[in-house]
């Protein structure tokens, strides 16, 4: 009898289930249409982030081809979801065909048989986003669409696609998607319908989202980085962009030069097949204008894609037409660059585009040909791409077995072990192996202490790791005619170097200013791999409990001194070095006394910092220095610079108010504000005189104009302190009228050229901005400033140069034209005004939130704005 009921029982349980998924299948699928009210692509209509999720979260709830999960949490607090889309079995079996693809993408422990039978057992995963930009709308509307036509179709190739490729979508910059969409919607059917946003679409960093991938400081960079690298290991990752190069609706693969070196042959092969599939599929559809093999180089890896590439994932990038969010608009030929008016077909531009509307529609429909002929390569080729993993992790690991860098080795005596442990945990996250030495070692002559970091070469994305250990050496584009031209005979160019669409070097070791040494022998020692890196344990040393003494080099430290300000604590730098109980310590040694050692061991511990106790005041000259008040000037003229700024005041515990044109030109700043922060700009006109009249609504229009930079001089004038940053600092000469000269402020690209390198700088460590500095270090170069300092007859009045640059050595990494004009000119100064002061940080101290090892500059002088003297 309890058989016979457990038989009923279980035959009942079949059919429930068979009954459900019949009952599942049988459920009309909703079009974006019946949910949105309007169809994808319509003029004048954007999907928010809201919606898209809400849209998908239906289709699931009716599909058994998707599933929807949770990356994590965006920098405004959204949840950041993705789309999983495949067949049904697939569906069922995520586990099994993830497991295979990190097996080939890892490659250990497998032979080529055995690898050759994982291939034929899995499923090609394809990464594919859109909106990372929001303002470039169509790649985040086309993701709904795109889920639509594969949930819904039943041809064979849609079905093909489905029993081979697991489909990932996902909406890379969520909270600008939805700011994006409500100031449209706000402006729409106004004068204003096709205004630029007058603050950042990611609210940190704007456009340079795309810049953050190989250190992924922003949340969402970090849950796409634990995506690609921890859980799917994708065999092709899809970053839709906006806009082509005009006349051109879309820029698809090959590539422009220069090309990264340290990327697989392989990667490289296949977005060109991928590129030509693309172009194929838009001449099939009719859809003309596809072009390649210009303006897109792929050298500088901080874009989302390629970033990839070192990661033996093939990376496409496109670069679809646009106008402006869902505003269509009319092109005549006579519209086109002259060059382009005759129709001329070429092999990277066989079909020209002949002009007429263009409507968000075309650019949705394009981003669904490109992205549906990307499924359509990774269908058809599944097994060879994903052997491909395989292949590319061993060939990888058995180079560098053979030839150096071996091995990267990082000491942990550092200035900053803070520096160090973070960079080594993004790497971690960036799927590098870090591991830690369990005995002494010697490699290339020199001794390593049990406890030294390694990074060895010969691993899966050992070629990440070159990348972004070694020093970048940028080709010189006019000496290889013949890698770019494309002409039956090339052609000598003469004049000034061709520059690379973004950075030309980028070492991260150079920017964190930390040391780490190339193996250029092979490595002989124990070591074990690390899942985490933790910096030394906080300690407070010494038994006093009267003065605590911080390390100035350590920016862990100015996160102490915020907590200790709230905390009422009265703190100094010391002016000169000085000794304590036996113990030398150097100028701008932080100095802390009114606070309990309770509460100082409670900081040690959290902030990892190890702190020396003294029962006395040291007797050494002092600047005491007071919580400062800071205000951080944002243009209606949104520039990332301002949000990387606010970001690195956020995350070392910086108050702040945020200031626009109508703050300053209220006045009075000097009763409210120790410190006015100017970020980096694209010109001085844009800080001047903004937006003109008629471009955006009136709220936003101006810029400081007159009336604002005669009350930032009155701010100065009565003891301000203001800071410029980068090419701002050009105000000080035009507007201040400071005793300073930027050289390079009107230099020809024929007499100097630095678009983005890493050049090596010497400080005056006696300064108080230069405080916790090395008397050498290295700094960031972009479009940055050097200056001729005129002397004063009042020596005490005059400006004091604080950093100059190198007169020898002064590329460290990337590429330099023209460095003699540059070297040993002032790079940072402090110039006395009335009361106040201005401080000129030259180049970018906080550059994307990258060169840890100069945002002390800017912190400094912060707190140097609260010093009366």
């Amino acid at each position: 009898m309890k058989k016979l009921h457990f038989l009923l029982y279980l035959s009942g349980l079949v059919l429930a289930l068979f009954l459900g998924a019949v009952n599942l299948q049988s459920q009309v699928l909703p079009s974006p249409e019946e949910i949105l009210g309007f169809k994808v692509g319509t003029d004048y209509h954007l999907i928010n982030y809201r919606q898209a999720v809400d849209y998908l979260k239906k289709l699931a709830s009716v599909s058994d081809r998707i599933i929807l999960k949770e990356m994590g949490q965006t920098t405004l607090g959204q949840p950041m979801y993705y789309a999983i889309i495949s067949s049904p079995e697939n569906l069922k079996n995520l586990g099994h065909y993830q497991e295979i693809i990190k097996k080939l993408s890892l490659a250990r422990g497998l032979n080529p048989d055995e690898a050759d039978k994982l291939a034929r057992q899995g499923r090609a995963v394809v990464y594919i986003d859109g909106g990372l930009h929001a303002t470039e709308c169509a790649p985040a509307q086309h993701l709904v669409q795109l889920a639509y036509d594969l949930v819904s179709a039943k041809d064979e190739k849609t079905n093909n696609i489905l029993n081979e490729v697991i489909t990932l979508l996902v909406f890379a910059n969520p909270d600008g998607m939805n700011m994006v969409a409500e100031w449209y919607q706000k402006n729409l059917g106004t004068p204003f319908e096709v205004s630029p946003l007058p603050y950042l679409y990611h609210y940190y960093a704007g456009h340079d989202n795309n810049r953050d991938s190989y250190l992924a400081n922003l949340k969402e960079t970090q849950h796409i980085a634990r995506l690609v690298n921890h859980e799917w290991y994708p065999v092709i990752v899809y970053n839709h962009h906006q806009t082509a190069p005009f006349p051109a609706r879309i820029w698809i693969p090959p590539n422009s030069e220069p090309t990264n070196p340290n990327v697989h042959p392989l990667i490289v092969r296949w977005q060109n097949l991928i590129g030509s599939a693309m172009g194929a599929a838009f001449d099939a559809a009719g859809q003309e204008g596809a072009i390649s093999r210009i303006v897109f180089d792929t050298w500088y890896p901080g874009y989302l894609t390629q970033v990839m590439d070192s990661h033996n994932i093939i990376s496409i990038l496109t670069e679809t037409a646009l106008y402006r969010y869902a505003t269509p608009k009319f092109y005549t030929i006579y519209d086109f660059p002259p060059e382009y008016q005759d129709l001329t077909m070429s092999a990277f531009y066989p079909s020209p585009w002949k002009g007429g509307w263009w409507r968000l529609k075309d650019a949705v429909d394009y981003c669904l040909t490109a992205s549906k002929a990307v499924l359509e390569v990774a269908a058809r080729f599944r097994q060879e791409l994903l052997f491909n993993k395989y292949k590319m992790a061993t060939d990888v690991m058995a180079r560098f077995k053979k030839e150096p860098p071996y091995a990267w080795i990082i000491p942990r005596n550092q200035n900053d072990p803070g520096n160090l442990a973070l960079l080594l945990n993004r790497m971690i996250l960036l799927g590098l192996e870090v591991y830690e030495a369990q005995e002494d070692f010697v490699c290339d002559g020199l001794k390593h202490p049990k406890g030294t970091y390694l990074i060895p070469q010969d691993q899966p994305f050992g070629l990440f790791a070159k990348n972004m250990f070694e020093a970048q050496h940028y080709p010189d584009l006019r000496k290889y005619p013949d890698l770019w031209q494309g002409l039956v005979s090339s052609r000598k160019i003469e004049g000034s170097p061709i520059e690379a669409y973004d950075m030309m070097g980028w070492t991260l070791p150079y920017q964190f200013n930390l040391k780490v040494l190339a193996a250029n022998s092979p490595l002989a020692v124990q070591m074990k791999k690390l899942g985490k890196v933790d910096p030394p344990d906080g300690t407070v040393e010494g038994s006093g409990a009267t003065c605590f003494l911080l390390d100035s080099r350590q920016n862990a430290s100015y996160v102490a001194i915020n907590r200790l300000f709230k905390n009422k604590a009265k703190i100094s730098w010391a002016k000169k070095s000085f000794q304590a109980e036996k113990q030398d310590y150097p100028e701008g040694t932080i100095l802390v006394t009114g606070v309990n050692r309770s509460y100082i061991e409670k900081l040690a511990r959290n902030l990892n910092l190890k702190i020396r106790a003294l029962s006395f005041v040291p007797s050494v000259e002092k600047y005491e220095l007071k919580k400062p008040r800071i205000g951080v000037y944002q243009s209606w003229v949104a520039v990332e610079d301002e949000g990387w700024t606010r970001l690195v005041l956020d995350e070392h515990e910086f108050s702040y108010q945020v200031l626009h044109d109508a703050d300053i030109k209220a006045g009075d700043l000097a009763s409210l504000y120790d410190s006015i922060v100017i970020p980096d700009h694209y010109n001085l006109d844009l800080i001047i005189n903004g937006h003109k009249k008629g471009t955006m609504p009136p709220e936003y229009l101006g810029g400081l104009t007159s009336t604002g930079l005669n009350n930032l001089r009155e701010f100065v004038g009565q003891g301000g302190t203001l800071i410029l940053l980068n090419k701002t600092c050009n105000l000080a000469s035009g507007e201040f009228k400071a005793s300073v000269r930027n050289v390079l402020e009107k230099a020809k690209r024929e007499e100097f050229n630095c678009s983005g390198s890493i050049l090596l700088a010497e400080f005056d460590t006696s300064h108080p901005v230069a405080f916790g500095l090395d008397k050498k270090q290295p700094v960031v170069f972009a479009q940055s400033c050097a200056f001729d300092v005129f002397p004063s007859f009042d020596q005490k009045k005059g400006p004091r140069v604080v950093a100059k640059y190198a007169g020898e050595n002064l590329l460290l990494s990337g590429w330099i034209y023209g460095e003699r004009l540059i070297q040993q000119k002032a790079a940072v100064v402090d110039i006395p005004q009335e009361k106040g002061r201005l401080i000129l940080l030259g180049f970018p101290v906080q550059f994307r939130g990258q060169p840890r090892g100069t945002f002390k500059l800017l912190f400094n002088a912060l707190l140097y704005g609260t010093v009366r003297e």
